[in-house]
């Protein structure tokens, strides 16, 4: 109960301060254009649907009228024009949540179907409710307020709506999960190219100033187009809401060169005109991040064992070459593991098929547990699996083997007994080309085969024994 009333709260807070943010851009007589309460309050909620409990709702129409009762309002026209923007967000909620096939991710072109449909659906409800209030409020006619309100909501919802729901959740490192070497890398890529469609908008917001015309409201197309091929929908996002934002200064304060719009502030062709192009940039970003996504499971399906995860042996090769070129430059020596499942075939045959397949799975667990991020893993055939070790020193790399061995006959041993597959394991330690490597740690694991299995034999010995404690 507590927790929701912290939640309840926290949605009265942030409706009633947007709300404010919103209220001082509002022009006399007229509605704010810059109004995204409603869109933020809708995401969230579809973001976090059981957060939309009645205490919820309650909390959010009380942080509506709290901004505009202490902004001068009076209660009746407060309660008019609040009862609009809850019934947009009510029906936007209620009438899409429930749909199975509802994909709001934003992460494939048709979500960007579901999106428009959620914001044409909610902006249409406001806008059915708020044709009554203008022509109550302000002496309009209902199709011209109608259309007007259609309008606002419409490009607030097509602009803030996605923001929200292609936003990702805030996750603040701990010392045991920092981000990866791998992940820095792509965040500081990620950044370099933000830079390209960045100084574009720069660029061109400027011109569009001093410009002026209708066409200025365009100037920032290139910017966004650039930002949607990056395929990050959340940064796209972001270009959107700052290029809407500018092009609503350029309509409401323009320069000499754009015409003033009799209709009012900015006029109804102009807002819907803003909304589409604000669409376009969004369908191109989807499309990508779709395509990235495919072309993704392809590279995997196409480099990792579908079962073990572990690299095939094509792409093993591929990047053991890139490693060991790296650690000749260092003169560093590298360490290459071969590994064999023991009695692999046994195992196989006394419980079946699903039991093997679970084994190979299990040992390419144990094995990733036994290595860092370094350490090229791969499934060379069968039970046969190599691990390289560029990074290594050579006691290293055999207190890695020994870890992998002992570990895999603990859990061999303790889910299949007497019948399970220990792993042998045929390490070399040395700069050599990678088919020497290769050569030599199989000769080492041949020797380990054929004598005690269970053990791990070091190539580089002339008279390869296990040491003490090696069993």
């Amino acid at each position: 109960m507590g927790a929701q009333l912290r939640t309840s709260a926290g949605f009265t807070a942030l409706v009633f301060l947007v709300c404010l943010l919103s209220i001082a851009t509002r022009m006399p007589d007229t509605l704010a254009v810059f109004w995204p309460t409603n869109a933020l309050l809708l995401g969230l909620l579809l973001r976090n649907p059981t957060a939309a409990t009645p205490s919820t709702w309650v909390g959010a129409a009380a942080g509506y009228l709290f901004a505009d009762l202490v902004t001068g309002s009076d209660l009746p026209r407060a309660l008019l024009l609040n009862s609009a923007n809850m019934i947009g967000v009510l029906v936007g909620f209620y009438g899409f949540r429930r749909l199975r096939n509802l994909d709001l991710s934003l992460t494939r072109g048709s979500s960007v179907t579901w999106v428009a449909a959620v914001s044409v659906t909610a902006a249409g409800s406001a806008a059915t409710v708020g044709g009554f209030i203008d022509v109550i409020l302000f002496g309009d006619s209902w199709p011209r307020g109608a259309l007007y309100w259609f309008a606002y909501e419409l490009l607030n919802y097509t602009v803030v709506l996605p923001l929200v729901l292609s936003s990702p959740a805030i996750r603040f490192p701990t010392p045991a999960h920092r981000p990866s070497a791998e992940a820095l890398a792509q965040l500081r890529l990620q950044g370099k190219r933000v830079a390209v469609p960045l100084i574009l908008l720069l660029a061109t917001a400027p011109v569009a100033w001093m410009m002026g015309g209708l066409g200025a409201l365009t100037f920032s197309m290139p910017a966004l187009i650039a930002a949607a091929l990056l395929g990050h929908v959340f940064i796209t996002t972001l270009f959107i809401a700052v290029a809407t934002a500018w092009g609503i200064t350029l309509a409401v304060y323009p320069p000499n060169a754009m015409p003033t719009m009799p209709e009012g502030p900015i006029s109804i062709s102009t807002l819907i005109g803003l909304a589409l192009l604000a669409g376009g940039p969004l369908v191109i970003a989807c499309a990508t991040t779709e395509r990235q996504r495919i072309y993704a499971a392809l590279h995997l399906a196409m480099t990792r064992d579908d079962l073990t995860r572990a690299y095939r042996r094509d792409e093993f090769m591929r990047r053991a070459d890139i490693a060991l070129a790296e650690a000749a430059r260092r003169s560093q020596p590298v360490a290459l593991l071969m590994m064999d499942l023991d009695h692999f075939k046994r195992l196989n045959d006394t419980f079946g098929h699903g039991a093997g397949d679970r084994a190979l799975a299990d040992f390419a667990d144990t094995v990733r547990d036994c290595t860092d991020e370094t350490a090229l893993f791969a499934r060379m055939g069968g039970e046969e699996f190599a691990v390289l070790l560029p990074e290594a020193s050579r006691e290293t790399a055999l207190d890695i083997a020994e870890l992998i061995r002992s570990r895999q006959r603990a859990a061999t041993t303790g889910e299949f007994g007497d019948l399970g597959a220990t792993v042998s394991v045929g390490l070399v330690y040395a700069a050599a080309p990678l088919t020497d490597l290769l050569a030599a740690a199989d000769a080492a694991l041949y020797r380990a085969k054929s004598s005690r299995r269970d053990t791990v034999v070091v190539a580089d010995d002339p008279n390869p024994t296990v040491p003490v404690g090696w069993r």
